[in-house]
């Protein structure tokens, strides 16, 4: 009878192992499977893939019509990656490529970049369509640090009206003229 006993308690204690052994690797399993969801979600990112993205150091390089956005701690330092004109931080489109850094840009309110290594220059203005918004200082875009917000954040002090040829709608409380366009814009706060 006690061999009885014992045969049972020992087939019970090998059925309850196998369970919480099968129990602990599903719980494993799913444990990873719920973190790399995770990691997925949160790794999306807010620019395109990495592949069309370039770091530029060299200003005579960069084509006419490219987004950038300044890499590093500010502007200061002057490190540049070309980025997709659709993406979230492409906030600045190079108007013109000077190939001498004493040029000057053509008609316009542009920020210039000078690259004295390569003797070349970039004279960029807002990466702007209507309905963006944008702080910078419309006073002295040379020296504003121009960035692309969306329109409810306490950052935001002007928002594009129109990208225009050539006169502003009404509605514009004034323009900035580039050579090719002008962007009317309206104050917000």
């Amino acid at each position: 009878m006690v061999n009885r006993v014992a045969a049972r308690h020992s087939v019970s204690a090998a059925i309850i192992r196998s369970v919480v052994v099968r129990r602990t690797v599903m719980v494993c399993v799913l444990a990873v499977v719920a973190y790399v969801a995770v990691w997925w979600m949160f790794s999306e990112e807010e620019e395109p893939a990495q592949a069309t993205q370039a770091f530029v150091t060299d200003y005579s390089k960069v084509e006419k019509g490219s987004c950038v956005r300044f890499t590093g701690p500010g502007e200061n330092d002057q490190g540049l990656t070309v980025v997709d004109c659709a993406g979230a931080k492409a906030a600045l489109r190079v108007g013109t490529v000077l190939t001498e850094t004493s040029g000057a840009c053509p008609r316009g309110d542009y920020k210039v970049l000078r690259d004295t290594r390569n003797n070349a220059a970039l004279c960029l203005m807002p990466n702007a369509a209507r309905g963006d918004c944008f702080e910078y200082d419309t006073g002295d875009l040379q020296r504003s640090v121009v960035s692309k917000f969306d329109c409810a954040a306490p950052r935001v002090n002007v928002q594009v009206v129109d990208v225009a040829r050539e006169s502003c709608p009404e509605e514009a409380e004034f323009g900035v003229p580039y050579e090719e366009m002008t962007l009317c814009l309206r104050r917000v706060r």
